[in-house]
């Protein structure tokens, strides 16, 4: 008698921009992607040709048979997914486009993405959750917390602090040493010469403050 094929099927939750370059990166790298889960998206739809499979209530009915990627950019619905995927017994997969560079010495944390030509250089650290976005630089020593996102070609000097679910945007920089605090905003191509205190949106070169982030 034939076996069962055990080995879990990877989903992507999320099946928007983001979740799209996830799916992408999951095949470069060889996965087997089953489909996405949405809860906004139409059940029996396509995206990359792929099937979206149901919401939240497919992956509870499945979670023996599925690892799970997650595939959302917006911080918080992001850390709402993790929470979701913790409480059903399911530790989100880190994925890194084989294209990136990633240091041994770097620590990465679950559900982590890591897209094409981003550099992790060593001793950097990076908190469950975390986007590491196209050509971002993480330079030596820094730490990036959770459910944080560095914007595509956004630029971290060495020994720099993110903290968790703070945004640093398009083409951003944040010089050597210096701290954005948890849940701050540094705006596309503003240049970080001093702490960005948490909770605020930065903006400009040098980077002022602008608003609170919740406003």
């Amino acid at each position: 008698m034939a076996q069962k094929n055990t080995t879990p099927k990877l989903v992507i939750y999320g099946c928007g921009g983001h979740g799209k370059v996830v799916a992408d990166i999951a095949l470069c790298r060889g996965l087997a992607v089953a489909g996405f889960v949405d809860d906004g998206a139409p059940e029996g739809g396509r995206v990359l040709g792929l099937p979206v499979l149901g919401g939240a209530g497919w992956l509870e009915a499945h979670r023996s048979e599925v690892i799970v990627a997650l595939g959302i950019g917006e911080k918080r619905a992001r850390h709402r997914v993790h929470q979701l995927c913790a409480a059903l017994g399911l530790d989100p997969v880190t994925l890194i486009h084989p294209n990136a560079t990633v240091a041994a010495s770097a620590r990465i944390g679950a559900g982590v993405v890591i897209m094409a030509q981003a550099v992790i250089n060593p001793d950097a650290r990076i908190g469950d959750g975390a986007i590491i976005n196209s050509g971002a630089v993480v330079e030596h020593d820094c730490e990036v917390g959770a459910f944080a996102h560095l914007a595509p070609n956004a630029t971290l000097g060495g020994a720099v602090r993110i903290g968790a679910l703070a945004h640093v945007g398009l083409g951003a920089s944040v010089l050597p040493g210096k701290a954005v605090g948890p849940d701050a905003m540094v705006g596309a191509g503003a240049v970080v010469v001093t702490d960005v205190p948490p909770g605020v949106v930065v903006v400009g070169i040098p980077a002022r403050l602008h608003r609170s982030s919740r406003s």
